[in-house]
């Protein structure tokens, strides 16, 4: 656990695998950009489907990380909602889906994990709220790897008041949900890990500072992104960072990679050591 007497900054760097593929996303995104008159970009997502896949980006965030000589871990989801065409708003979390079992997943899985990322779940959009599915998809991103899960991170950030005992329940070590969806920083002011279970005291909750969306969303990025650093190392916090894999596609997510980049040499110039929660634990 990190230690009280240091201000030095540690930082855990996450990526979510919500999905590996597109499918709605490529008539959405085209619907959206000829309704402004985008035309450029309305025939790239559209004519996108014929070229190679844009959320497969495994290799250029470890060629990333080993220039920088750090790792990070991985949450893969294996969501089980089933798709429902007459509800649009299903469609988010059903369409795109991806199995463990999938021979192109479970060999990207199985290679992370050997080389020293560490692969934690991502739990499916209803297991916040549900002892089997956590058990059920513990066990099956398990038998892939071949040893125990120790960590969870739950889709969208899903919580309620009885997700962590479920989840310690379920055998898991620690979370790392908890934090913002639309904004930056430091929820309810945890800058560090705690332990918030009489019955469980060992079970770790890690604060998530960072998320790509909410940051890259700012007027000023550079200024946002330094400020919870600062912050962090104020209260020798613990710096956590989640870059979904897909928006390692510049094309349509531009400069996310660059600014994952800043971010980790801004840390390396203030001294970090960066850290998998398994090492923090």
């Amino acid at each position: 656990m990190l230690k009280n007497k240091s201000s030095k900054l540690t930082v855990c760097l996450t990526h979510d695998v919500d999905r590996i593929r597109k499918s709605y996303q490529y008539l959405t995104q085209t619907a959206k950009s000829l309704l402004k008159g985008n035309f450029k970009s309305g025939f790239y997502h559209f004519f996108s489907i014929f070229k190679k896949n844009p959320y497969w980006n495994f290799k250029k965030i470890i060629s990333i990380e080993r220039k920088y000589k750090v790792k990070s871990t991985f949450f893969f989801l294996n969501e089980s909602i089933k798709l429902d065409l007459f509800n649009p708003s299903n469609w988010k979390l059903s369409l795109g889906r991806y199995s463990f079992d999938e021979q192109k997943v479970k060999q990207m899985i199985r290679w992370l994990d050997k080389n020293g990322w560490e692969i934690g779940l991502h739990g499916s959009y209803n297991s916040y709220k549900s002892s089997d599915l956590l058990k059920k998809e513990k066990l099956e991103l398990e038998n892939i790897l071949g040893h125990e899960v120790l960590g969870i991170r739950q889709h969208y950030l899903n919580l309620n008041k009885l997700t962590w005992e479920l989840q310690a329940k379920a055998g898991f070590r620690y979370d790392a949900s908890f934090g913002f969806t639309k904004k930056i920083g430091f929820r309810d002011k945890k800058f560090r890990p705690f332990h918030p279970l009489k019955d469980f005291p060992k079970f770790t909750v890690f604060p998530l500072a960072i998320m790509d969306s909410c940051l890259m969303h700012k007027e000023n990025i550079k200024k946002a992104y330094l400020g919870v650093i600062n912050k962090a190392m104020k209260n020798n916090g613990l710096l956590v960072l989640n870059w979904h894999q897909r928006v390692f596609n510049e094309r349509e997510f531009p400069a996310y990679t660059k600014v994952y980049a800043q971010i980790i040499q801004e840390c390396k110039k203030r001294g970090a050591e960066f850290k998998s929660f398994s090492q923090v634990l």
